[in-house]
Parts: C-alpha cells; sequence; structure tokens
C-alpha cells in the first residue's frame, strides 16, 4: 500500500470515528424539563424514510414539512422573534403553523457557518415524532422562511434508528403513541 493509499485509509477512517466521540456526549438532554421518553432508542430495527417527511413537534401536536438532511449534525426550527432568558427560549412560529408563541429549554450557543457567514444561535432541547418514533433533540432557532422547510432534521436526531434514501419522500407519517400530544 503507498502512502497515499494509506493517508486516505487513516483519513476515511478518522472521518467516521472522530464524529460519533465528538458528539456523542456534548450535549446531555434536560432530563427534568421535557417528558419525553427515549422511545428511539428502544427499537433496534431501523425504518426507511425519505429526502423529505412530516414530523410533529410535541407537545403541541403541530404539524411541519421537514428536510431530513444527514449532512446536519443539528437540527434546526423555524423560529421568530427569539429571546432567551432563564434557561428557556421563547419564539413565535410562523403564520403559516399557526404562529404561536412557544418556550423550550435553552442548551447553549452555537456559531453556525451559513452560505452568508457566520451566525450564533440558541441551542433547545424539543421532541419531534418522525414516523412512529418520539424523539428527543437538540436544535437550533432560526429563521428560516427562505428555505423550503420550516424543520431540518439532522443526523443526530436520527441517532441510528433511521436509514435514508434520498431518491424518496414521505416514506412514513407521524404516528407517535396515542396520548403523546396534549
Amino acid at each position: 500500500m503507498g502512502k497515499a493509499s494509506i493517508f486516505k485509509f487513516s483519513f476515511l477512517l478518522l472521518l467516521t470515528v472522530v464524529p460519533t466521540t465528538l458528539y456523542a456526549n456534548e450535549f446531555e438532554p434536560l432530563e427534568d424539563f421535557l417528558e419525553i421518553p427515549n422511545l428511539a432508542r428502544q427499537n433496534s430495527q431501523k425504518i426507511m424514510i425519505g429526502e423529505v417527511e412530516d414530523v410533529i413537534l410535541f407537545p403541541w401536536g403541530i404539524k411541519f414539512p421537514a428536510r431530513i438532511d444527514t449532512g446536519a449534525t443539528m437540527s434546526s426550527l423555524d423560529a421568530r422573534d427569539v429571546s432567551v432568558a432563564n434557561k428557556v427560549a421563547d419564539f413565535r412560529l410562523d403564520d403559516k403553523f399557526g404562529g404561536k408563541r412557544l418556550r423550550l429549554p435553552f442548551v447553549n450557543w452555537v456559531h453556525i457557518r451559513t452560505s452568508v457567514g457566520i451566525e450564533k444561535r440558541p441551542v433547545v432541547e424539543m421532541g419531534i415524532c418522525l414516523g412512529p418514533k418520539l424523539i428527543r433533540t437538540l436544535a437550533t432557532l432560526t429563521d428560516r422562511s427562505k428555505m423550503t422547510y420550516p424543520v431540518l432534521v439532522g443526523r443526530s436526531a436520527l441517532n441510528g434508528s433511521f436509514m435514508v434514501d434520498t431518491s424518496r419522500s414521505r416514506e412514513v407519517q407521524p404516528a407517535c403513541p396515542a396520548g403523546s400530544f396534549q
């Protein structure tokens, strides 16, 4: 094996190992703030999903079209008039989704590289229903009005429970356990 082949192999190995170790314990969930069972980890059988799926925001029961993006580490939610105080992020949804004011537990701030530069965004813990799974995940809050989809589901939310086929869309409908949305 030549030096170039060894380098390529080492680099690919590094890409597959490092993200797991970097992100596995980076964000601890706020167990006592959101009462979302970790149903996504209970079933080891993977669910096939497409590039676009509908998700329901827990516990409000608000349905959104979402882009599944395995290239993004973290999920993102369309939010307006965001304010953060006392470990709680307060924001408003777009009028297309009821314009409701919501509150979610604030985790921290992150800097995200966008097409126009670097943006500082609040990270919240939220629950989404994707197919039959109720998932507790971290998401950034940002104005996604210029984007096609108000929710982006990143790979940390998928967490080994899903397989993504980008040639498909709307493979599963959100169907979380009865009584989850009150």
